[in-house]
């Protein structure tokens, strides 16, 4: 049995607010699914991540000396 028709017959038989619930649902899901498709292809997603990463840790870094590898470890821990 296909999943779509019985998610159908499923909610048909669910209460009006129950269906509205459903509904906020699905919207929410999509809204999210679509928000990381978008960021991801464009690679926004990373980039806001890395600037982040970047503001939070500013402070914390002072002196001379800081140098493309602590910018790793900031950005991506101490596996690099």
């Amino acid at each position: 049995m296909a999943a779509k028709p019985m998610i159908l017959r499923e909610y048909e038989k669910l209460p009006a607010d129950a269906q509205r619930e459903v509904v906020r649902f699905v919207q929410q899901l999509r809204k999210s699914c679509s928000k990381t498709k978008r960021a991801d292809r464009n690679g926004k997603g990373n980039a806001k991540s890395q600037t982040a990463s970047i503001k939070k840790w500013a402070g914390k870094i002072s002196g001379n000396g800081f140098t493309g590898r602590d910018h790793d470890n900031i950005l991506y821990g101490d596996k690099v």
